[in-house]
């Protein structure tokens, strides 16, 4: 019913690998909840661990592709042997204090500090400064993980992960957080409209083999996140009455190319599609393939987006992210010598760079509109000349479509993913634009 309808929203997080949409999630949790269970705290707890070591084994397996190599080193060698075969932590744990030492050789060594630099062309997680600073924190006997070492933890998403907020009138929280089996064959009947087995793709090689894949340790910590869970928390009134309640759903998918084949699943019924880019991947590549450039990578998607009459009505939620690590690399990094055409100080103006980045995507989502529009044209013109009933539903609705500008807007933000206060100031002003909006929508119908 119409009722209904206003009191649902569903915003999907789409973007490429290691953009931010999952980090974006655990803000909202922490925004809306205060913090992360018991159980889950310890699950990030011995993702703390493999973060670790699948860091170190990143670097150290890229140092001869670019001339360096410390098996010369014979402390540093074994150093690398014993990290290299370190068994998973087990729940209750502490990290073993044995590796404490491996762990500082290797991160101290020369030829490890000169390999850094270059973690933009090999996707060497951009976490791992922040846990091997902290390395004798990790390692105290009573360590659990802080706010922002969840924040800063990193596992691909595997499968369709959503996660819903209840937004009362004093604001948001989290009503229950649910890890929803991956699609095997058809899509659910309440996902997905029957048109859809056409086998509509994203662009960007969407149906690519899987990626390398993570530590054990990480895998098994996606594995067991993708069990259904429920948790029940509102601002309610306390009698059970929900009416004064507008629910939003986010729904966040893996973003590497073997998992975008799953998106088409949950392209129904999206009120705002929020889509993150990381800044900062102008000069990285993507971890599937690492001639592809990560910004590259995100404009084919969001073209593919902006292209799909799925969204035609749809407002999107545009996350330019990483503007710390984007403003840090500029200097050492120019802009044009990845995208040529940019005119600004070679230097590294980060606002130029900024702004050089936000007018592609908004010129992309322009152009999407245009496309969108003679493609309703092209299709009532071909109806036309196939029927003559020309006064059907659906020429009508063709006739429509065609003869009016797209009206969905473009919501531009820059963001630190991985900064609880700028994104509780951001995702404030987004919960409001959508609810609105979808509220707007409602009336109309």
């Amino acid at each position: 019913t119409k009722r209904q309808m206003r009191k649902q929203t569903k915003i999907l997080l789409l973007g490429s690998g290691d953009s931010g949409k999952t980090t974006i999630m655990k803000q909202m949790r922490l925004i809306t909840d205060g913090s992360f269970s018991r159980h889950e705290l310890e699950s990030y707890r011995q993702l703390v661990f493999a973060n670790l070591i699948t860091g170190m084994k990143a670097i150290v397996e890229s140092l001869p592709e670019i001339g360096l190599s410390i098996e010369d080193d014979e402390e540093a060698f074994a150093a690398f042997t014993m990290v290299e075969h370190a068994a998973d932590i087990k729940e209750g744990q502490p990290f073993p204090v044995e590796y404490l030492e491996p762990f500082r050789t290797l991160w101290h060594h020369p030829m490890i500090r000169r390999a850094l630099p270059h973690c933009h062309k090999f996707a060497i997680p951009d976490n791992i400064h922040y846990f091997y600073a902290s390395l004798d924190r990790l390692f105290q006997p009573n360590y659990f993980p802080t706010n922002q070492d969840v924040i800063q933890t990193r596992a691909r998403t595997v499968g369709i992960i959503e996660t819903v907020f209840r937004i009362p009138e004093g604001g948001l929280s989290v009503s229950r957080h649910v890890s929803l089996p991956q699609p095997q064959g058809d899509a659910p009947k309440t996902s997905v409209t029957s048109d859809v087995s056409s086998g509509m793709d994203i662009p960007g090689r969407l149906n690519s083999s899987t990626s390398e894949a993570s530590s054990i340790a990480e895998e098994r910590w996606e594995k067991e996140n993708k069990r259904v869970t429920v948790k029940t928390k509102s601002r309610g009134d306390g009698t059970g009455n929900d009416s004064g309640l507008t629910e939003l759903r986010f729904v966040d998918v893996g973003g590497q190319r073997s998992e975008r084949r799953k998106w088409i699943h949950c392209f129904q019924d999206v009120t705002a599609v929020m889509f993150l880019v990381p800044l900062s991947g102008y000069d990285q590549c993507i971890i599937e393939e690492r001639s592809m450039n990560q910004m590259s990578d995100a404009m084919t998607i969001w073209e593919g987006i902006c292209t799909m009459e799925w969204f035609k009505d749809t407002s999107l939620i545009l996350f330019l992210n990483k503007e710390d690590l984007f403003a840090t690399k500029l200097a050492t990094a120019p802009i044009h010598r990845y995208f040529p055409d940019y005119e600004g100080d070679p230097k590294g103006d980060v606002e130029a760079g900024k702004e050089y980045f936000k007018r592609r995507f908004l010129r992309i989502a322009q152009k999407g509109n245009l496309q969108l529009q003679q493609h309703f044209q092209q299709q009532l013109h071909m109806q036309q000349q196939l029927t003559i009933n020309n006064s059907s539903s659906h020429s009508r609705y063709l006739a429509d479509q065609a003869s009016r500008p797209l009206l969905r807007q473009v919501y531009p933000h820059f963001i630190t993913a991985v900064n609880t206060m700028a994104v509780q100031a951001v995702m404030v002003s987004v919960a409001d634009m959508v609810i609105r909006n979808h509220l707007r929508t409602a009336l109309l119908l």
